[in-house]
């Protein structure tokens, strides 16, 4: 793929947070509200920026972030086009999953595209459990790939497609560091397919929970918990125990222990409720994970109000 020559990419490193950095500052574009976060725990620190050259990759002592791309039948309108952000983390470090759990920021992104073509949003894979002493978060470690369908209009026309990037991510060990890239990258629409990162996004769609057509969720409040019922699972996850991952943040508590079990071939269990819960969604998103290499996503429409 080719990389754009005008571009500016460059790391702000700024000051070390604790991963039990209140759960309040979660949001898309949640940088701008950074430095609000950083006075409310006393941390005075000034930013240091660390320039490098134009890239379509950024490299911290942490992680090295990747904008990718992917269009296996050329970059024209009406077929598929995906790009992404590829993270690998040094050991032991992670970033965050849309809810990031018990504390953490996810990883945002902001596009720059001329007209007639449109970025979705993320795809997110199936996150890990990271425990930290009593909490527990939502994450990456290793090697993840975030991807993002793109739909380009039968109007556009043009050699190639010129894509701005404007990332950011907090990446975690014992310490946190909240770091940003600026990525270009020039793609040519010339017909041919693009497909030298064709084996990261595979790796991303395999990893990220299926939709099972047959799964009916209902969910209703009682006792402090979220009574969660799912029936219709597939064959080969019955009597699993699962790993479960709500979707929408502050609801559910993620280092409180909860009840499983399967009555009548559905899935069962008690979900604690958040003590400082504020949303009251109609219906709660969850990826049950079944074992590595088995995660479902099922709605839970919340019956009985909350």
């Amino acid at each position: 793929l080719s990389r754009g020559s005008e571009a500016r990419t460059e790391l702000v490193r700024r000051p070390r947070l604790e991963p039990g950095m209140s759960s309040s500052a979660r949001s898309s574009g949640w940088r701008a509200r950074l430095p609000g976060v950083l006075g409310g725990l006393g941390v005075l620190t000034a930013l240091m920026a660390m320039p490098a050259a134009a890239s379509d990759t950024v490299r911290t002592g942490e992680v090295r972030a990747q904008l990718i791309a992917h269009a296996p039948d050329g970059l024209a309108p009406g077929r598929p086009l995906w790009l992404g952000l590829k993270l690998e983390h040094a050991p032991h470090w992670h970033t965050y999953w849309k809810n990031p759990g018990d504390s953490g920021l996810p990883t945002t992104l902001a596009w720059t595209l001329p007209a007639g073509v449109q970025a979705g949003e993320i795809d997110w894979p199936t996150p890990e459990r990271l425990p930290f002493g009593p909490l527990i978060n939502y994450g990456y470690e290793n090697t993840v790939v975030l991807p993002v369908p793109v739909q380009v209009d039968a109007a556009w026309s043009a050699s190639r497609l010129d894509v701005v990037l404007q990332a950011d991510w907090l990446v975690c060990k014992t310490e946190c560091i909240p770091q940003s890239g600026d990525f270009r990258l020039s793609l040519p629409a010339d017909g041919r397919p693009l497909l030298t990162h064709a084996r990261d996004f595979e790796a991303a769609w395999a990893a990220r929970p299926a939709q099972w057509a047959g799964a009916r969720a209902t969910a209703r409040v009682e006792g402090g918990a979220l009574q969660v019922g799912v029936d219709g699972l597939p064959p080969d996850v019955q009597g699993r125990p699962a790993e479960v991952f709500p979707e929408t943040a502050g609801v559910l508590e993620p280092a409180a222990p909860f009840t499983q079990d399967w009555q009548d071939d559905g899935w069962r269990s008690a979900l604690p409720l958040n003590a400082q819960r504020s949303a009251a969604p109609d219906v709660l998103p969850l990826v049950l994970r079944f074992g590595p290499d088995q995660a479902l996503r099922v709605t839970a429409r919340v019956d009985g109000g909350w």
